[in-house]
């Protein structure tokens, strides 16, 4: 279990919490890797490091250029998920400080050429939306403002970063963490035992309440 929660902080570049987490236990990283774990998730540990901080303190800026600077594949084409997903941040760090003429400026300059696009429209919409209201914190769209979105966009990142790794085996695995998996697993397995019982007999299974019901038994 260790190992796994070694493998989570790796993967999205939590390295103070890692090197926290390795002096209070017996897991390194020479021991992680013959054990399967580390190894690719190693690569650019410090750059993703940085790159969350730049992004979860809302300096936007600073992200995109150190991705210029170090991965400047993942920022070339500016109709990628991960461009629009900055600069949509970029405009909703402008909502935040209550500079709203400056939002209007960078949207018009980097937001409407992505109005057209459809994979993008939900999150587009209302990002825009957060001009419609005086207190855009109490509003529907009001989630954007949360630091939870910076997450959200700080973990794209870092799986493009991931990404650009020569010696990736599997592109895909890069999106989520060992843990995560084991997660999903946990749950579908659950869900489909369910299934098979005479007309879904039993409890529901929800995984947030039995972790949280594990946690509080500890």
């Amino acid at each position: 279990m260790a190992r796994i929660v070694r493998s989570y902080l790796l993967h999205y570049g939590y390295q103070d919490t890692l090197e926290s987490f390795e002096n209070a236990s017996e897991v390194n990283s020479s021991s992680a890797q013959v054990n399967g774990f580390g190894g690719q998730l190693e690569y650019a540990l410090n750059h993703r490091k940085v790159l969350r901080q730049f992004i979860n303190s809302g300096d936007i800026d600073s992200a995109f250029q150190k991705l210029r600077e170090w991965y400047p594949s993942v920022v070339q084409d500016d109709n990628s998920v991960v461009c629009f997903l900055l600069h949509s941040q970029r405009f909703i760090e402008h909502i935040r400080r209550g500079e709203l003429e400056a939002a209007v400026i960078y949207g018009r300059a980097h937001l409407a050429k992505y109005y057209n696009n459809k994979a993008f429209s939900s999150l587009w919409t209302d990002t825009a939306a957060l001009l419609a209201y005086g207190k855009p914190s109490d509003s529907s769209v009001g989630y954007l403002l949360d630091s939870r979105q910076r997450e959200f966009v700080a973990d794209a990142i870092n799986s493009a970063v991931l990404a650009t790794n020569p010696n990736l085996k599997d592109q895909e695995g890069c999106m989520v963490s060992c843990l995560e998996k084991l997660l999903r697993q946990l749950t579908v397995c659950t869900l489909e035992r369910r299934s098979l019982a005479d007309e879904d007999q039993g409890e529901a299974f929800f995984l947030h309440r039995d972790l949280n019901c594990k946690s509080r038994l500890a």
